[in-house]
């Protein structure tokens, strides 16, 4: 470095070492540079605030006349390398100066004006370090007050009379970093000196009332005050409702919600640390704040509609329906709750597959033995139903508690739930050796129940579902050809699962394997926030989006509606369980249980289509000529074959030996096994062959009350026989098919069939005793003789009616509709996909549906009573003539309060006539309705695929009656 000094000694110019060969610095022999001495003040602490010195090179005055001239600019274009000529100054007084003709050339070659085609050298400027990091240009006074810093601000706002209009005068400045750190632990939730927690306000509130920063007005800091109070609360009161559901109310889904909230506020705790903890400004404290507190104030709104009343279904309808709403909002909130739904209802869906048997049921099973249990929206407990005669009749079973099942669930998918889970039971208690029996979970892969959000999610299901349903029928096929093959695998399977921890027999290898892996485990750390957990990465995402106030409302159609959510979520793994489970227990109860066999009882010997029964009861309970099974004194029996002699005696009700001996043998000696009846052919069963008849089938007493029994003692009353009934009662695996109520209607139709039995035998005997040679009864009038013949036109008509139209048609129908569900069933092949109709409940259903068409084709419904009534007054004077018709027949004297013949044919042709009447208004109502609704047709259980098209069975009751209008011509 040549430094460069005045007369006096000191430095007034510096000229770096390079700059000493550069064509700018041109240095003469003769001319010299003072070299520095070792008092000469250094380069970096050189002093040049002398602002009075014009240059920092010394040129001197020049004066000359013409130094305006523009020099010769002719060489202008040389080349660099070109030395460049210099222009001669004629001066006469030119000074010269020692050491200075190099310092002049070179301030003269810098002039832009004489060479204007080159750049003009620039001046050498001083750099110091101190200008670097600050400019050391005098700052101009500020224009604005918000230019002046904070000070002016806030002396501006402390003014009197408030010329800003701000209104902070009275609010306290405090230090920025402490009260930006206190907002950021309100919104946290936690105190400081600055807010504190009042319990019985169940809020934070600040320790100053007002308070503001350096450089900001009170109204601007209330604004961020008041978002990080309000995120505060809200988490506060999260946190303080998940203390509770485990304290208070540790129900399954409340027990779910608390912990998806504990973990996304860990969550919101670890991303705010994350980001930062001290903020320096407002702006970066609202921006870090911002989510935080649309995310806890929205999971807050949830949790105030929660009451604690509330059960595990309406928790679930609420969050269901909190989430739909999220799907109109931000996008961030709307995977969050979306998450939070498939979390909260973790132990509901846990339930539903441990019911329909895509999961093992963990715990004591549920089962009918179980009185009084409920899980979840089953419960055991014996219903009590009344027919529409008002008939109470108990059943113990599992039954559906529908207040328990949460309202979004279509009606359809939860009867599938209930009827899934309802026949698998029945699987597992009466066939423990079958396939279903056993949990299969763990031998094939059975697809999850979760929620399905969008198409693709929801077509993958199906898939998994499809291959999931030939998976498990391959496997029940295999089990019904190799037997208990698979179970035992699956078996052996558990066992090895169950005893992988045990230690003993294992070798010294596998015992410090096993153990350098537990050591390896037990040091791995700790995360406090799973990073694989689906809720964990929706609350990161939803804390971390890019634009916090954009609303993205989806156009596409990616996503199926709300309301089509449970259908496609639980539909295909609800229904496909129904499907195989259904076909199974009815392949059970038509091949183990015989349900063919059953119900062919039922319609035999409640139904009377068993002529030889028929025909046995009648004897045994009106036939005059057997040997009364009445006990007398002194009278021996004969042995010969007994009856109750209904005609016949005095006495009134039988006793209950009586009835024994009377109605003994009556049902065994009638009852041809089907088994046995195929293998003898036509010529049924062999001699000595003995016959048990199923399920406990015999006679008893029916329960009537007082007025009942008074009306049973008269023996020519119509009610003399209501007090005897046929008990059954149906084997526990037939339960969900001949159910308490289906029993409740075969006895009803016993009831009236047995009245029309006795009034077949009466006509038939009124007709002997009427025109029989060997009656008494001489010259009966022309009223007996119509009486007689009109009376047994009347039953026999009616008998037929209701046996061969009211009971057999429906019968048949039935009987067509069992033929295809075990045909079905039968030539269902391997891989085959069962029918949806296959079902134990399908059948109950049918079966119901059977009984009820009878029962109206029998006037036995409660819209009937009236013309019941008409037929129990027609029935009545028919036995009250064949009581005076018996009493001539025996040619004993008829007393004077006896009614004559003649006025008991008068008012049996009246009765018969208003039945008529009555029975064809029926008629022509039901044709009526059947015009509106299918033409002239009505079509019975075409849902389910019976196809039958029946008439109104009324009107071929008239046409036996009255077909050539007999009674109404008159």
């Amino acid at each position: 470095m040549s430094d460069e000094h005045d007369r006096d000694g000191n430095v007034f110019f510096a000229v770096p070492d390079f700059w000493k060969s550069s064509k700018w610095l041109h240095q003469d022999e003769d001319s010299q540079l003072a070299e520095p001495t070792k008092s000469s003040t250094s380069f970096f602490t050189l002093d040049l605030n002398d602002r009075e010195r014009p240059s920092i090179f010394h040129v001197p005055p020049i004066e000359c006349n013409n130094f305006f001239v523009l020099p010769d600019t002719g060489h202008a274009d040389n080349d660099d390398d070109t030395p460049l000529p210099t222009a001669s100054l004629e001066c006469d007084d030119k000074p010269h100066l020692e050491g200075q003709d190099e310092v002049d050339r070179t301030d003269i070659d810098g002039d832009f004006w004489l060479y204007p085609g080159k750049p003009a050298p620039s001046a050498p400027e001083y750099r110091t370090w101190e200008a670097f990091t600050g400019s050391a240009a005098e700052q101009d006074k500020p224009v604005f007050v918000t230019e002046a810093g904070p000070g002016a601000f806030d002396a501006l706002i402390s003014l009197h009379g408030d010329p800003l209009r701000l209104g902070s005068a009275d609010y306290t400045p405090v230090d920025p970093g402490p009260y930006l750190d206190a907002l950021l632990f309100l919104a946290l939730g936690r105190e400081s000196v600055f807010f504190s927690w009042h319990g019985h306000s169940r809020s934070f509130e600040p320790t100053l009332p007002k308070a503001r920063l350096p450089g900001y007005s009170g109204r601007v800091l209330q604004g961020v005050q008041d978002r990080c109070l309000r995120c505060g609360n809200a988490i506060r009161n999260l946190k303080t409702f998940a203390d509770h559901a485990y304290s208070t109310d540790p129900t399954p889904c409340r027990v779910a919600l608390a912990s998806a909230l504990d973990k996304a506020l860990l969550v919101v705790q670890s991303h705010v640390a994350h980001l930062d903890q001290n903020p320096r400004s407002i702006i970066q404290l609202e921006s870090v704040i911002y989510r935080v507190s649309e995310l806890a104030v929205y999971l807050e709104t949830l949790i105030t509609k929660i009451r604690r009343e509330h059960l595990d279904e309406d928790v679930l309808s609420l969050i269901f329906e909190q989430a739909q709403s999220a799907e109109y909002g931000h996008d961030y909130i709307r995977h969050t709750m979306r998450e939070l739904l498939q979390r909260v209802t973790r132990p509901w869906l846990d339930f539903l597959e441990e019911w329909i048997g895509t999961q093992l049921e963990l715990g004591i099973p549920l089962s009918k033995h179980h009185v009084g249990k409920r899980k979840g929206f089953i419960k055991v407990e014996s219903e009590v139903y009344v027919d529409d005669l008002g008939l109470e009749v108990e059943n113990l079973d599992f039954h559906l508690d529908t207040s328990r099942m949460p309202p979004f669930m279509p009606d359809d998918v939860v009867q599938a739930i209930f009827e899934t889970g309802r026949n698998l039971r029945f699987i597992r208690s009466s066939h423990p050796e079958h396939f279903l029996a056993h949990p299969y979970s763990e031998t094939i892969k059975t697809p999850t129940v979760r929620w399905q959000f969008d198409w693709d999610s929801i077509y993958q299901f199906e898939r998994d579902v499809r291959s999931y349903e030939q998976t498990l029928l391959d496997a029940i096929q295999a089990h019904g050809v190799g037997g208990s093959s698979h179970n035992e695998a699956s078996m052996q399977a558990q066992e090895t699962s169950r005893y992988e921890l045990c230690l003993f027999g294992r070798d010294e290898e596998e015992l410090e394997r096993r153990l350098l892996q537990s050591m390896a485990t037990l040091s791995q750390p700790n995360h406090a926030v799973p990073s694989d957990d689906d809720l964990v990465q929706a609350v990161r995402r939803c804390l971390s989006a890019d634009e916090p106030h954009e609303i993205n409302i989806r156009s596409d159609f990616s996503s199926p509606h709300w309301s089509l959510l449970p259908v496609l979520s639980l539909g295909p793994i609800v229904f496909t369980q129904t499907r195989i489970i259904g076909r199974e227990s009815l392949k059970l109860l038509f091949n183990a249980h015989d349900l063919r066999g059953h119900l062919r009882l039922q319609r035999d010997y409640f139904l009377c289509r068993n002529g030889m029964f028929c025909s046995r009861l009648s004897h045994a309970l009106f036939d005059p000529d057997l040997e009364t099974a009445e006990r007398t004194a002194g009278v021996a029996r004969q042995g010969g074959v007994m009856g109750l002699r209904l005609s016949g005696r005095d006495t009134w009700p039988p006793a209950s030996s009586e009835l024994r001996l009377a109605l003994m043998g009556v049902l065994t000696e009638t009852y041809e096994d089907p088994a046995k009846q195929r293998q003898t052919g036509e010529h049924g069963r062999k001699p000595g062959d003995t016959k048990e008849v199923p399920s406990d089938l015999s006679f008893t007493v029916r329960d009537l009350s007082s007025e009942e029994i008074d009306k049973c003692i008269d023996p020519d009353g119509l009610e003399a026989l209501d007090f005897l009934r046929l008990a059954y009662k149906p084997p526990s695996a037939l339960a969900s098919i001949i159910t308490p109520m289906v029993l409740a209607q075969y006895d009803r139709v016993f009831w009236l069939l047995l009245r029309v039995l006795r009034m077949l035998y009466t006509v038939n005997q009124l007709f002997r005793d009427v025109t029989a040679r060997e009656s008494r009864w001489r010259d009966p009038d022309n009223a007996s003789v119509r009486f007689c013949l009109e009376a047994r036109h009347f039953v026999s008509s009616l008998s037929s009616y209701f046996l061969d139209v009211g009971i057999e048609m429906p019968w048949r129908d039935f009987e067509r509709k069992l033929d295809t569900v075990e045909g079905e069933l039968l030539d269902c092949r391997e891989g085959a996909v069962p029918n949806s109709d296959l079902s134990p409940d399908r059948l109950r259903e049918l079966h119901v549906s059977v009984l009820e068409r009878i029962m109206s084709a029998l006037i036995l419904r409660k819209r009937h009573q009236p013309v019941l009534k008409l037929l129990d007054d027609i029935f009545r004077v028919i036995l009250c003539f064949a009581k005076l018709s018996r009493l001539h027949a025996e040619g004993l004297n008829v007393g004077r309060d006896q009614e004559k013949p003649a006025e008991l044919y008068k008012v049996f042709r009246r009765n018969v006539e208003v039945f008529l009447t009555v029975c064809r208004g029926m008629a022509e109502k039901t044709s009526n309705r059947g015009h509106r609704s299918e033409g002239s047709k009505t079509k019975a259980w075409d849902e389910r695929g019976l196809g039958v098209q029946e008439d109104s069975p009324i009107a071929q009751l008239l046409v036996k009656l009255d077909m050539l209008d007999y009674y109404s011509s008159k």
